[in-house]
């Protein structure tokens, strides 16, 4: 199964969403419920967001990847491989401390349960056995079936490929009891491309497709990003990510799937802002270069 998509959209991600938003031109919609405009209530929040030091963080992440036709990849001759339906559900609660970059999370993925633990450049996972693990981010981020990588936006290249989002304003809305103004952004194919390109995580989710054929080919294409603000320290309280796709994937090359349909539903909750948190990596944790003996299966 080479599709696989396990999200962990973080602060990284929700920064570069204002700042993707805010650069463009846009349509707005709604009665905002102070005098801001929404591109002053974004602004502002990107760069209360750059100033953070903690949070408390709530994921929760649902997606689904069907593929027809193409062909196994461990076949000898090449034979239909049929209709596979991926499946993930993802729950993950913790803190993250910034700007050092360090986070640590107990996460729930397809009833698994895991602790994960990030130090720059080094993720600590512990597995349903209670063993503890390391190894370098930046050796995965390009496996699809590794959800710890975290979040890397070159908010540069982003920005520099948007143009033409619509925007959304939906004036006062209640979060958790308090009044928060929420907008949306919807994705043109070049935003979507952009984000997918620079974030490991969301580029997984289509596992070896080229996105730019994949986009080329889509028969179905919706994309939304959602932010809930407070407009008194301008805050992003929660932000969610969806995206509904179905593209024809015949042309990507041999082997390849002929229909790739993925649907995913995101959100990230943020909480206890500047609430000071004490992050420990782990001391007996082993070191390795396999991320599949996280989950007790080996390469052969």
């Amino acid at each position: 199964m080479n599709i696989q998509g396990r999200p962990l959209i973080l602060l990284a991600l929700l920064v570069a969403m204002i700042l993707l938003m805010s650069a463009c031109s846009q349509t707005t919609t709604g009665v905002a419920p102070s005098n801001l405009s929404s591109i002053d209530v974004l602004q502002k929040s990107a760069d209360a967001m750059k100033q953070l030091k903690s949070s408390h963080v709530e994921i929760k992440s649902n997606s689904n990847v069907q593929t027809t036709g193409g062909t196994s990849a461990n076949s000898s001759n090449s034979t239909p491989s049929g209709a596979t339906n991926s499946t993930f559900a993802l729950t993950a609660s913790g803190d993250q401390a910034l700007p050092d970059g360090m986070e640590q999370l107990a996460i729930d993925l397809n009833a698994t349960k895991l602790k994960e633990v990030l130090q720059g450049d080094k993720v600590y996972v512990q597995n349903g056995q209670g063993q503890w693990y390391v190894f370098n981010k930046s050796d995965f981020d390009n496996i699809a079936t590794n959800p710890f990588s975290g979040v890397s936006l070159d908010q540069t290249t982003v920005l520099g490929a948007i143009e033409n989002i619509k925007l959304d304003d939906h004036g006062a809305d209640t979060l958790n009891g308090q009044s928060m103004r929420h907008i949306t952004a919807t994705l043109d194919k070049d935003a979507f491309k952009a984000i997918v390109s620079q974030n490991p995580q969301l580029k997984s989710a289509f596992g070896q497709q080229d996105i730019n054929t994949l986009l080329k080919s889509t028969k179905k294409f919706l994309s939304t990003v959602d932010v809930w603000i407070d407009e008194k320290q301008f805050y992003v309280h929660r932000t969610q990510l969806k995206w509904d796709i179905d593209a024809d994937t015949s042309a990507v090359g041999k082997g390849a799937p002929s229909n790739v349909a993925s649907t995913l539903d995101t959100t990230v909750d943020l909480s206890n802002f500047n609430v000071p948190v004490t992050i420990n990596p782990p001391t007996n944790a082993i070191p390795t270069k396999d991320p599949t003996v996280i989950f007790g299966k080996s390469k052969v």
